[in-house]
């Protein structure tokens, strides 16, 4: 314990012949980590945009009669809009791989104006479904899948 305090803990370190690998087992563990942490983002963005696609199938299920779950449209919609929201948080740098084109992190200005696009959007629809005004819930329907499309053509792999 002394010599940690006379020399600090590099020095005992170096004492000890165990500087090169505690550098290497840092420098590891910082590599690691970071690679850890983009594929738990991408991984995480997979998940969470499909939780989207699994909205949208629901909603349109809905819309088409095929399941008696009127009520439910509102929850669903709502879903879309929070996830909306917090869809900018889910390409971040070093995040790269999955189903996401590196376009969106070169051409980072025209992908966040489909991201507000899709936001906009599915806010819109969320108050569409809460009014039950058909009308606006078919106009919002449709420019919400049309901003989802939008974004899908230039950034995400087919």
């Amino acid at each position: 314990m002394r010599q940690l305090a006379e020399h600090g803990l590099m020095g005992h370190l170096c004492n000890k012949g165990e500087h090169m690998r505690f550098l290497i087992a840092a420098f590891l563990g910082l590599f690691a980590t970071s690679t850890l942490a983009s594929e738990a983002d991408a991984e995480y963005r997979k998940f969470s945009m499909a939780a989207v696609g699994g909205h949208m199938q629901a909603i349109v299920k809905i819309i088409r009669q095929e399941v008696p779950h009127v009520s439910h449209l509102e929850l669903h919609a709502d879903a879309i809009a929070d996830l909306a929201n917090i869809s900018s948080t889910l390409f971040p740098a070093g995040s790269e791989g999955g189903d996401a084109l590196p376009a969106i992190w070169e051409n980072s200005e025209d992908f966040q104006s489909k991201i507000d696009a899709f936001s906009m959007a599915a806010a819109d629809f969320s108050s569409a479904a809460s009014s039950g005004d058909t009308a606006a819930i078919g106009g919002g329907l449709m420019k919400l899948g049309q901003s989802c499309k939008g974004c899908h053509d230039d950034y995400r792999a087919e």
